[in-house]
């Protein structure tokens, strides 16, 4: 099944998108896509197949990156985009996108996530709650499921999110 995992800004869903790869792992899964972080001024992207790790963009007016992309709050990195385009092609049992924003709801980024999203049967994608609807609108007429994360549910979210998406792949 497909999962739109969302939540506030710094609840654990990166941290709950790493858990259920731990699980899907240790049930014999490959995990393809990627997963972001923030090193200091640094995001980085990780592409979870390999554990490779790209800068993908830094904080506006901390560092200067040539012919880099602004967003919002970042300057984002087009050696970057493309590491992370490249992961979200590879083929896998469960795909992870942490996390979708701006750029991809404008087409730019990652701008195959969504397409990678659709193509794969277990899949989970990460978006800020105030991206959401957004983000639905475009995925209008996909078989989905929301999950919410919260202070309350983050710990037992792994294991739960794991069976609702993966749950039909490990029966095989």
């Amino acid at each position: 099944m497909r999962i739109i995992l969302t939540g506030d800004r710094g609840v654990g869903k990166t941290t709950v998108c790493r858990r259920v790869i731990e699980i899907a792992r240790k049930k014999g899964l490959s995990c393809v896509g990627t997963i972001t972080s923030q090193q200091g001024e640094d995001l980085l992207v990780e592409d979870i197949s390999t554990g490779e790790r790209r800068l993908l963009a830094v904080v506006a007016g901390s560092k200067e990156i040539p012919d880099g992309i602004p967003s919002c709050h970042f300057l984002f990195s087009r050696e970057g985009i493309e590491f992370g385009r490249g992961a979200l092609r590879k083929e896998g049992d469960l795909l992870i996108i942490d996390e979708f924003g701006r750029l991809e709801l404008t087409g730019r980024g990652f701008d195959n996530a969504l397409a990678a999203f659709k193509k794969h049967r277990s899949a989970i994608l990460v978006v800020r709650d105030i991206l959401k609807d957004e983000l639905l609108e475009k995925l209008d007429g996909v078989d989905l499921r929301v999950v919410e994360i919260t202070e309350r549910n983050r710990e037992e979210a792994p294991r739960e999110i794991f069976e609702l998406a993966c749950g039909d792949v490990n029966a095989h």
